[in-house]
């Protein structure tokens, strides 16, 4: 797995645009479905020269192949959790789009299927602390978070890499089944229908400050 994290920081201290959208779908008895995107295509040309190097900064860089392997792996562990079904893998090595969905029987279980994947991604308990409870929700009220992304081996990003950085893009969706009442992040922008929001922000900023996109909504109890 310590290859496929270190590509991963390789894409993301030398590519020029990076997409990464968090997208949840939140029931009123606790279930719900997550679904996480990374899109690396604006980088393609930059990532196939990096695939086609030995090591780069002194450290092995994985084949295609074994990025699909260790892709596979990280998939398989999602599947045996827990409270998890429906994982699904789109996988487009042409462009490096990414995208991985999976059902929840309720907030505990994808607490407890992140924090495991993250751990067979190469992650140290220690490295993971601060991120078990980066979202709860009871059915009318969503307090969330996203993981603190530096706590993922992303320590590397340099400072001649922050413009690259900037133009990265982080966008987390919260969705519901009843309208929205109340929204606590003021930059947060609320669908026409009532019941999806939106948080926006580039990574540099959400890097050097994940709590930007922190946030609690109210939603109209179900029986409403």
């Amino acid at each position: 797995m310590k290859n496929y994290i270190l590509f991963v920081l390789l894409c993301f201290t030398l590519s020029s645009c990076i997409e990464i959208l968090d997208d949840v779908t939140f029931n009123a008895d606790g279930s719900g479905e997550f679904k996480y995107t990374i899109n690396l295509s604006s980088s393609k040309l930059k990532i196939n020269s990096i695939l086609a190097l030995d090591s780069l900064d002194g450290k092995k860089v994985p084949s295609k192949l074994e990025l699909q392997e260790k892709v596979s792996d990280l998939i398989g562990v999602l599947n045996c959790q827990e409270g998890i079904e429906g994982v699904t893998l789109e996988e487009n090595y042409d462009n490096y789009i990414f995208k991985v969905s999976l059902h929840f029987a309720d907030v505990e279980s994808l607490l407890n299927a992140f924090k495991e994947t993250m751990t067979a991604a190469g992650n140290s308990a220690a490295e993971y602390e601060g991120n078990d409870n980066w979202v709860s929700w009871d059915g009318s009220t969503l307090i969330r978070q996203i993981p603190d992304l530096k706590s993922f081996k992303f320590r590397l990003v340099k400072n001649e890499d922050q413009e690259l950085m900037r133009n990265g893009m982080y966008t987390s969706i919260s969705r519901f089944h009843s309208p929205v009442e109340q929204i606590q992040n003021p930059s947060a922008i609320l669908s026409k229908n009532n019941k999806a929001v939106m948080l926006r922000s580039s990574l540099l900023d959400v890097f050097g400050n994940p709590s930007i996109m922190d946030n609690t909504i109210s939603v109209q109890p179900a029986d409403n």
